[in-house]
């Protein structure tokens, strides 16, 4: 499956346990983590269902900062060709912030804890929406 037939599935079901793999960590990333003591629980970067529905909702579009379909269609270009990586763990939350620039700046939110309550722990996007170029500064500050 692909994320336009995740789409697809969302426009005519409720909120399903399906996953697909949308990209994978970068070395440098993965020796970025490594370096620093974070646990990698995939190299692969997954979207859930319940992922995209949550980036995708009408509250975040009514705000500007929900992804249109054709961005959306994108999250695989963006991971494998970011603009910029940023790190943030502010309250321990060790998430890295895919960012390109197009039309408007997309980030992309991977959660490294992978969701450990999961029984079998994941990388994957835990959100994405758009941002300002100026918030798009210290790639890989820590």
């Amino acid at each position: 499956m692909d994320i336009a037939n995740l789409l697809k599935e969302l426009e005519t079901k409720k909120l399903t346990k399906t996953k697909i793999i949308v990209g994978r960590l970068d070395v440098k990333i993965i020796e970025f983590l490594k370096a620093r003591d974070i646990k990698i629980h995939t190299n692969e970067i997954y979207l859930t269902s319940k992922g995209l529905s949550h980036l995708i909702r009408n509250s975040k579009r009514k705000r500007g900062a929900g992804l249109i379909r054709d961005d959306v269609l994108k999250i695989p270009q963006i991971l494998e060709n970011p603009d910029a990586v940023f790190f943030d763990k502010h309250n321990n939350r060790f998430n890295l912030i895919y960012c390109k620039a197009d039309k408007k700046v997309i980030k992309l939110v991977i959660d490294t804890k992978g969701f450990e309550k999961r029984k079998t722990p994941i990388t994957l996007i835990k959100t994405a929406g758009y941002i300002q170029k100026s918030d798009m500064k210290n790639p890989f500050s820590s």
